[in-house]
């Protein structure tokens, strides 16, 4: 992974270029955070490898350097995908009531309709094989109204975006003041209340994440990105004592510090990516996988219980073998099965696609 501290100089999405230059820029991608995409499917997978507790995943004890691992991740693992969706919606905002139909319906294709699909595959599955991915409530309506993990996201992040994009909209949210005082609301309504315990359609869910999307805005927005190294050695430093505060607690040397509800835990999901991109840090490894980043969250737990249950089956039971290839099959079998879906067609009908929540290609 290399530094490019030119990158606050050069045009780029994140760089604070000129308004009339802001289009192109959107429209390109951006190594840096394409970087920071292909960590957070890292992230992702090998925290759902693991599991969130000694009876998911692949079952590692409390005690372990893989359990303590996961219970790191938890503070950088959905916070830095929540940042990265608002950060990339704010390089093409929404600026007219007329235009927010349109925006949605284009939200509802790329979050709804794979999650529509893709929801009742995976709950199939669970009840088939409730051992190799998890279980799952035996009703299917609730699938849907509930959510099965870890297609809660598709459904929140959409309420985020109806939200935001309306208030954009308005032009409520260009006012650093307005903006301030809903991302302190925000950001006290997680204090305060758990708002993920409200399972219908996630509602409550895009509540509590609602502080890291703002936050992702704001970066670009108002320019809070560190553009000089002063700053960027400032918020590193910041950074530096959230992460030794988490591992101080998770180490048990002091209180639980909790990562959606906690002034600590809000901050360090913010900080981490605000640092990473401050610092223009890349790695065209990371950024490849970055470019498969919503089909691997698709498409990872399919590819994680297959390749379990065959592990499985020939006797493979060591746990550092076994996170080891699942971890990487669920990142390139997910990536391979995405260049696979987007081949498939009926017809006129790019079906893979469909699934992915893709737009068909022009001349399709």
């Amino acid at each position: 992974m290399t530094s490019d501290r030119t990158i606050h100089t050069v045009t780029s999405p994140i760089s604070g270029v000129p308004s009339n230059d802001r289009h192109r820029a959107a429209s390109s991608r951006d190594l840096s955070v394409d970087t920071l995409r292909g960590l957070a499917c890292i992230l992702l997978v090998t925290y759902h490898v693991i599991g969130d507790k000694a009876s998911a995943g692949i079952h590692v004890d409390d005690d372990s350097v893989l359990r303590y691992y996961s219970d790191s991740v938890e503070y950088l693992r959905m916070p830095l995908f929540t940042f990265l969706s608002g950060l990339v919606y704010s390089w093409r905002p929404l600026s007219a009531l007329q235009d927010y139909p349109s925006f949605m319906t284009k939200k509802a294709r790329r979050l709804l309709v794979p999650y529509v699909i893709f929801v009742p595959i995976l709950g199939a599955t669970q009840l088939v094989a409730p051992g190799v991915n998890g279980t799952v409530d035996p009703n299917p309506l609730l699938w849907w109204i509930n959510s099965l993990s870890p297609y809660w996201f598709l459904l929140s992040t959409f309420w985020l975006f109806a939200l935001v994009a309306l208030l954009d909209s308005y032009g409520v949210l260009r006012s650093p003041w307005f903006f301030g005082g809903l991302f302190t609301v925000s950001v006290t309504i997680s204090l305060l209340f758990r708002p993920e315990t409200l399972e219908t359609l996630q509602l409550g869910t895009a509540l509590t994440f609602l502080p890291f999307f703002l936050a992702g805005i704001a970066a670009f927005r108002f320019r809070l990105i560190p553009r000089r190294v002063s700053t960027a050695i400032l918020t590193t430093v910041v950074l530096v004592a959230l992460l030794v505060t988490v591992q101080f607690a998770l180490l048990g040397n002091l209180d639980h510090i909790d990562a959606r509800h906690s002034v600590i835990g809000i901050a360090l999901g913010i900080v981490f990516p605000t640092a990473f991109l401050g610092w223009g840090l890349r790695s065209r490894l990371l950024a490849w996988i970055g470019g498969y980043s919503s089909g691997i969250y698709l498409l990872h737990s399919f590819a994680i219980g297959f390749f379990r249950a065959v592990l499985s089956a020939i006797g493979i039971d060591n746990t550092a073998i076994v996170f080891t290839v699942l971890s990487l099959c669920g990142v390139f079998a997910s990536i391979l099965g995405i260049v696979i879906l987007r081949q498939i067609t009926i017809g006129p009908w790019a079906i893979g696609r469909i699934m992915l929540g893709e737009k068909a290609p022009h001349g399709s």
